[in-house]
């Protein structure tokens, strides 16, 4: 896992070579094993390497072909690279490494841009064709490694990090309205945009080309999904085909030269990835977090259990309130964007406490959103959430006031919110406005949060189109299966977004082996009365692990998040925070947002979270404190 950079001169001068390695070395945190530089006169390729493959010098980046035509620097991991370097071999390329890094530029030698879809893994990537003088990027199908651009008249840069491009004194840094519109409704910005106006996000699944003179980049879209389902298969026979891709997706997801191990939460997710990894992985270290002793937090019983089923080992530490206060800047800062919730702090001492032992982590990340197992998903598709335990019991049925108070316990003000207007707010009619409901803020149109003048400012934007655009593009497909491409587009890269930042903020490798391309689009053939038989949860998933973990892991239906309790969220260290945040006349949310939405309240709420990351991000990021 890496860090890397490009810069290209549209006016042929010559880039500044310390200019480019200070750009460079604000992601020493991606790669704090070696650093390189590639310099062609108006075009630089610059690196920071996390040594994952091949930990010789041979490894070296950015790497060339063999007449140096063709230069790359990678950031990721190609988990087919042994089987596509034997191909290659065999067609007569020479290879002066082992390393998956120098079978993208030998298969790019053969596919040209094409070669994106033989690469199987995880992968952002920029390649300088010497011949046809054309910068050629990509990023891989799922959105799992980063990769941002900004263009102007004058040059283009291409990075990792958005820190990295406005380490760059001549970008601007102006923040983008329409965005900090997406993000308070949406959680994220939409539609390729960033929080900084000006740069812009790659979208998964997608190539970004620069050809020589052309000051506008070629966007291709080179992998979608497509939902084509398949009706002749018995139930038993997709068990079993899932079965062995899954196997077969821990299994080259395994593939390090470095120590390799994996997060166990004590869900389906990672208890399913520990699973399969430890027939491949021996000894198989796991790693877990416990925030607190309360059952409804703690999940560690769960995580023990498997880890001694499949004769893992088994580590576990304890988070402190203090620790998260004390972090949250330095998180933001890491993000280069607010966060879209507080997963980054799970994130982020899961990771810390995994890299102790391990360079490599897997995770269960993308479960949730290609197997059906959020609420929301099943609320909108068929307005009904029975299947789920939501209370702190799995075996006692809570009254309405019963179950708001155990929410109160466990601090979780988002699922009380959510409690209470399925409660009161009479169902919508279409599966869209359910889905709206479930997870979006309120319009900037129809909301009193924003000041008269930044509504003015936005021209009339609204993040509607753009955040329901998703729906459209996979109209023929079941709503379940629409609801879950909506997830895997929109909500996963977020996730995914604050899984990469976390974890490479301590250079810890972070794998997701069930968003494997292959069980992916496996699944987009399985019709939602398979994939979620009898209105089942992960059906599929739990079929295919019951022989491998503990039977109590495979019937949970108490579905949670990677938890945060409220008592961290109220202690006196995140308090004297927000009174810091808040207490400042000088805000930048004072120019969004009315003032009676910027008081310090005793509850810590979804709007307290926004408005803190958006104004900590702006002091981090645009006015440098």
């Amino acid at each position: 896992m890496c860090g890397i950079l490009a810069y290209y001169n549209f006016s042929k001068e010559p880039v500044k070579k310390d200019l480019v390695i200070r750009m460079r070395d604000t992601m020493l945190h991606r790669g704090p094993d070696d650093a390189g530089i590639f310099l062609d006169n108006f075009v630089a390729l610059a690196h920071r390497r996390l040594s994952i493959i091949d930990l010789t010098d041979s490894g070296h980046q950015p790497i060339k072909n063999e007449d140096g035509s063709v230069v790359i620097t990678y950031n990721g991991e190609i988990y087919n690279y042994q089987e596509l370097r034997e191909d290659l071999v065999k067609r007569g390329h020479v290879f002066t490494s082992s390393s998956d890094t120098e079978v993208i530029v030998h298969q790019y030698e053969e596919d040209g841009e094409a070669c994106v879809k033989m690469l199987n893994g995880m992968f952002s990537f920029v390649i300088w064709d010497r011949t046809k003088r054309k910068l050629f990027a990509a990023r891989d199908r799922m959105g799992i490694k980063p990769l941002y651009y900004y263009y102007d008249k004058d040059k283009v840069i291409i990075s990792s990090e958005i820190k990295a491009i406005v380490e760059d004194p001549s970008i601007p840094r102006n923040p983008d309205y329409q965005a900090v519109a997406d993000y308070n409704f949406a959680g994220r910005p939409l539609n390729g945009k960033t929080m900084y106006e000006g740069i812009k996000e790659l979208e998964p699944g997608h190539t970004l080309v620069f050809e020589a003179d052309q000051y506008h980049p070629g966007i291709r879209r080179y992998w979608d999904l497509v939902y084509e389902y398949n009706y002749t298969r018995r139930i038993e026979d997709v068990v079993e085909e899932l079965s062995g891709l899954l196997d077969d997706a821990v299994r080259i997801h395994c593939r390090s030269d470095a120590p390799l191990g994996c997060h166990l939460s004590g869900g389906l997710d990672t208890s399913a990835v520990v699973a399969f990894a430890a027939s491949h992985k021996r000894p198989l270290k796991t790693f877990s977090i416990k925030f607190s002793d309360d059952p409804f937090i703690d999940e560690t019983r769960f995580a023990k259990a498997v880890a001694k089923q499949t004769l893992a080992e088994y580590y576990e530490q304890c988070p402190t309130a203090s620790d998260m206060a004390g972090l949250l800047p330095r998180l933001i800062w890491h993000m280069d964007q607010p966060m879209s919730n507080e997963g980054g702090f799970s994130y982020y001492t899961a990771s810390r406490f995994s890299k102790e032992q391990v360079k490599v982590s897997l995770t269960g990340h993308g479960g949730d959103e290609i197997f059906a197992g959020y609420p929301a998903q099943f609320i909108a598709s068929y307005n009904d959430t029975s299947m789920f335990d939501l209370h702190r019991d799995p075996g006692r049925e809570l009254s309405f006031a019963q179950r708001i108070k155990s929410l109160l316990l466990a601090g979780d003000p988002a699922r009380i919110w959510r409690a209470i207007k399925s409660r009161l707010v009479k169902q919508e009619q279409t599966f869209e406005q359910r889905w709206i409901r479930l997870h979006c803020g309120q319009l900037p149109e129809d909301s009193n949060l924003y000041r008269p003048e930044f509504k003015e400012a936005l021209g009339g934007y609204s993040p509607l189109d753009s955040y329901l655009a998703p729906f459209e593009r996979v109209s023929k497909a079941a709503v379940l299966d629409k609801c879950l491409y909506h997830d895997l587009t929109v909500y996963l890269p977020s996730l995914l977004h604050l899984e990469d930042r976390a974890s490479m903020s301590v250079s810890l490798e972070s794998r997701v082996p069930l968003l494997d391309y292959r069980v992916v689009e496996f699944l987009a053939t399985i019709p939602p009365e398979q994939k979620v038989r009898g209105l089942q949860p992960k059906y599929l998933l739990r079929e295919t692990v019951r022989p491998l973990i503990p039977e109590e892991v495979v019937e949970r239906r108490d579905k949670k998040p990677f938890p945060v309790p409220g008592k961290f969220w109220s202690s006196k260290e995140m308090k004297d925070l927000m009174q810091d945040v808040f207490t400042n006349k000088n805000l930048f949310t004072h120019n969004i947002f009315n003032p009676e939405f910027l008081t310090i309240k005793n509850d810590f709420n979804k709007m307290s979270w926004k408005l803190i990351n958006i104004e900590l991000w702006h002091r981090i990021f645009i006015t440098g404190n």
